[in-house]
């Protein structure tokens, strides 16, 4: 089995405020600790059933947070960015999918740093008529490439959203509970690394019989991408093959949900530009 991993950083053990996830901050050092311990956790408990083929995906920030040094033979890391489909690069040809540290969407109560893609700029992303945040919009990409999803840690407010995603067949591992968005009921690293390494194992196991899910959306793929503020949604209309829908929301549509991906990419680049 060839397993993918997406590793995110706000949803890992401890962390709850965005000094601990933002690279160059004095408690940076702690998020990438953190990371790095929850990620070494279900590496563990994969290579106790066996998995010893792994990809992981540097997917927070700037992409660059993981010591490569730091894994062990067989399991490789994509790092840096930009790249094609961001937080699942290189899924294609893997036999399942793990989200690792993940965070709920944007406008969810009691969760620990919530957005989509961008604090600063997405207000709401809408798939095929679906509200999604990070997780869907990934799960969807997996989906489309055939790699089911097996296992989602993070937050309880990210692993419910997840559920709700992809039902009962997903195995999740909830770390922490949300208070609000920077504060949270934590437990400790010795206490979620063994639920992280027995949910990694689970999720193996259940993928080998068939039973993770897959989030499978009917083309044509209609995304509606909703920015925070005018002059944002501004910039991003340059972004070729979109139209308005109102003052902050713009449309795009393809029988490709690859080519979604790739709009999403160049809308958010360019509303980037214009903060205020």
């Amino acid at each position: 089995m060839k397993a993918y991993i997406s590793l995110d950083m706000e949803g890992a053990t401890g962390i709850v405020s965005p000094e601990q996830v933002r690279p160059g901050s004095q408690e940076y050092p702690f998020g990438k600790a953190m990371q790095a311990h929850d990620l070494a956790a279900v590496l563990e408990g994969l290579k106790e059933e066996g998995v010893t083929d792994v990809l992981v995906n540097d997917s927070h920030w700037n992409m660059t947070n993981l010591d490569v040094g730091g894994l062990s033979a067989g399991t490789r890391l994509i790092s840096g960015s930009p790249k094609p489909l961001g937080m699942v690069e290189g899924v294609g040809g893997c036999d399942v999918a793990l989200f690792l540290c993940t965070h709920a969407m944007a406008g969810t109560e009691k969760a620990v740093l919530d957005h989509t893609l961008s604090g600063t700029t997405v207000h709401d992303v809408v798939l095929n008529g679906m509200k999604v945040g990070e997780t869907g919009i990934n799960a969807a990409l997996c989906g489309f490439l055939g790699v089911p999803v097996a296992l989602v840690s993070g937050d309880l407010a990210a692993c419910w959203e997840a559920e709700s995603l992809l039902g009962s067949g997903l195995v999740t591992c909830g770390v922490k509970e949300g208070h609000g968005r920077h504060s949270a009921e934590l437990l400790p690293p010795a206490e979620t690394a063994p639920m992280l390494r027995e949910a990694a194992r689970q999720a193996v196991r259940k993928a080998a019989e068939g039973l993770s899910p897959r989030l499978v959306l009917k083309a044509p793929f209609v995304m509606d991408l909703t920015l925070h503020r005018t002059i944002q949604a501004d910039a991003a209309a340059f972004a070729p093959g979109c139209y308005r829908v109102d003052g902050r929301t713009l449309r795009y549509e393809s029988q490709d949900l690859l080519d979604v991906r790739r709009w999403l990419c160049a809308a958010l680049d360019l509303a980037g530009h214009e903060g205020f």
